[in-house]
């Protein structure tokens, strides 16, 4: 788990003041170069629009394999329709938005779901 916020810019765009944040990487598969990077960034409730831009469409969100249930990221498992999965991870039906402000190569996919009036979870996968 990282939680150093200039760390995270080198991978990904940062579309507003973050003040605090936790993220971790890993991969798709053991062989190959696929990978995700998973974010929650803590932002001022005044900019809170700025990190979740465009329409919102209701969708699966699923969480990647090897992706820590810890800290921040625990609160996944509290959400309501939470089921968990095999991997094991979290699959949920939610609110989901474009993570087109986030991305930067070659993390150019993803989607961002709110957790609270200030918090916002992002995935973003090479894939």
């Amino acid at each position: 788990m990282n939680t150093d916020v200039t760390e995270l810019k080198r991978y990904i765009q940062v579309p507003g003041e973050v003040v605090s944040c936790e993220w971790q990487t890993g991969k798709f598969a053991p062989h190959g170069g696929d990978w995700w990077l998973a974010a929650v960034l803590d932002v001022p409730a005044d900019e809170i629009d700025s990190f979740l831009q465009g329409p919102a469409t209701t969708e699966v969100f699923e969480t990647p394999p090897g992706l820590r249930l810890e800290s921040a990221f625990a609160e996944l498992e509290s959400f309501p329709g939470a089921q968990t999965t095999e991997a094991p991870g979290i699959r949920l039906i939610t609110e989901t938005w474009s993570a087109a402000p986030y991305a930067r190569s070659p993390l150019v996919n993803g989607k961002v779901i709110r957790l609270s009036e200030t918090r916002v979870l992002l995935l973003l996968f090479t894939i």
